[in-house]
């Protein structure tokens, strides 16, 4: 019926199998869940500012607090856009060097690099 000599030897083989897979996938896990979520990395597909899409409120929602601040009156794709305002620690900011919205730099997806939280 069953032959329990040779079920002994797939068990441990199957063990193998599972614990080396699961070694080489640990270290893939953490370094996603760090990188979740991201910063000011999408914007609006309809409005390119140098190339890259420009800032909106939302897309900045997972950014540290006081890092973006909504600029009056200015809105792109009916959400208001946003301006840095100051660097937070450890997070580099920069706009757009020759597109300015109330004098400020343009932000654009991509030009906020913070550390995962």
């Amino acid at each position: 019926m069953f032959d329990q000599g040779k079920a002994a030897p797939q068990r441990r083989h199957m063990a193998i199998l599972t614990a080396f897979v699961l070694t080489a996938m640990f270290p893939v896990l953490p370094a996603v869940a760090q990188e979740l979520p991201a910063c000011a990395v999408t914007g609006a597909s309809s409005v390119m500012i140098n190339g890259r899409p420009a800032l909106r409120l939302s897309d900045v929602a997972a950014c540290p607090p006081g890092l973006f601040e909504p600029v009056p009156g200015v809105f792109v794709e009916g959400e208001p856009t946003v301006r840095f305002v100051a660097p937070v620690e450890g997070c580099v900011a920069a706009g757009s060097a020759d597109v300015t919205i109330n004098g400020a730099g343009a932000a654009r997806a991509g030009d906020a690099v913070c550390p995962p939280r």
